[in-house]
């Protein structure tokens, strides 16, 4: 339980992290309210969840904190679960404003992608190389994934799992 609370302490006191909710929902409201009846704004302001999930998951890289974190809680699958868990826990009430807000869309997917996002920033550890993979893949690589093959691989639920696993086993055989 300390540890997720320390997690969750973590994530909350993250500048970066409550810039990027505060932006990601004035250009939420600010799609909504020009284009009323136009395009969803929930593929638009997605790249802000994307950009959350990666900062969650390699703010800890940039000064060394992950050795504190790993001389504190030393069993790193553990860790790294808690992690996840609490990401997910702290992104369920932003999608759901963000949702609220667009009047469209599905917290679910927001959630997901987000986790998704901090796994990829787990396995790279570095947040822009992150931000590059995520927004390539959501941008310009999965619409030709999309319009390819099935629809159910455009859905980050069973990439979310595989990076997460990929993610987990990452952290228990690297040097930190």
């Amino acid at each position: 339980m300390n540890t997720a609370r320390a997690e969750l302490l973590k994530l909350a006191t993250l500048p970066a992290l409550a810039l990027t909710v505060v932006l990601t929902w004035a250009v939420t409201t600010l799609i909504a309210l020009v284009a009323q009846g136009g395009p969803d704004p929930v593929p638009v302001v997605r790249a802000g969840f994307l950009v959350l999930g990666v900062l969650a998951a390699t703010s800890e890289y940039d000064g060394g904190q992950i050795h504190t974190t790993l001389l504190c809680t030393p069993r790193r699958a553990r860790l790294q679960v808690t992690k996840t868990l609490v990401l997910t826990l702290a992104t369920v009430p932003i999608a759901v404003v963000t949702v609220l807000l667009a009047g469209t869309g599905n917290p679910v997917y927001l959630v997901l992608t987000t986790v998704l996002a901090a796994a990829v920033g787990t396995l790279l550890r570095h947040a822009l190389a992150a931000v590059v993979v995520v927004l390539g893949y959501y941008y310009v690589l999965g619409p030709f994934v999309r319009d390819s093959f099935d629809d159910s691989l455009w859905l980050p639920a069973g990439w979310t799992v595989a990076a997460v696993l990929a993610a987990t086993v990452a952290v228990v055989r690297r040097d930190a």
